[in-house]
């Protein structure tokens, strides 16, 4: 039986396995870049290049949607024994 963590895990990670995920994430980089590097005006920089700020909140990201795809994987794999 699965619990509400398991199904909070799979419709995550669903969810990030689709395009609808792609598409609103390479929209939010590309604005991120165009305001930090200064193209739509110097009072919108708040995370200059190397974007350091950037790189922490993708990471962050990456290790929670890795943790949710294991999870769900683990789950899979489960079923598949029983």
């Amino acid at each position: 039986m699965r619990g509400s963590q398991d199904r909070i895990a799979d419709a995550i990670t669903a969810f990030a396995g689709t395009m609808q995920f792609v598409y609103p994430h390479a929209a939010w980089f590309t604005v991120w870049i165009l305001c930090n590097l200064g193209l739509i005006g110097h009072w919108a920089v708040w995370d200059p290049y190397p974007f350091g700020l950037l790189t922490m909140i993708v990471s962050l990201e990456a290790t929670f949607l890795s943790t949710f795809v294991m999870v769900s994987q683990n789950r899979q794999a489960a079923r598949e024994n029983v």
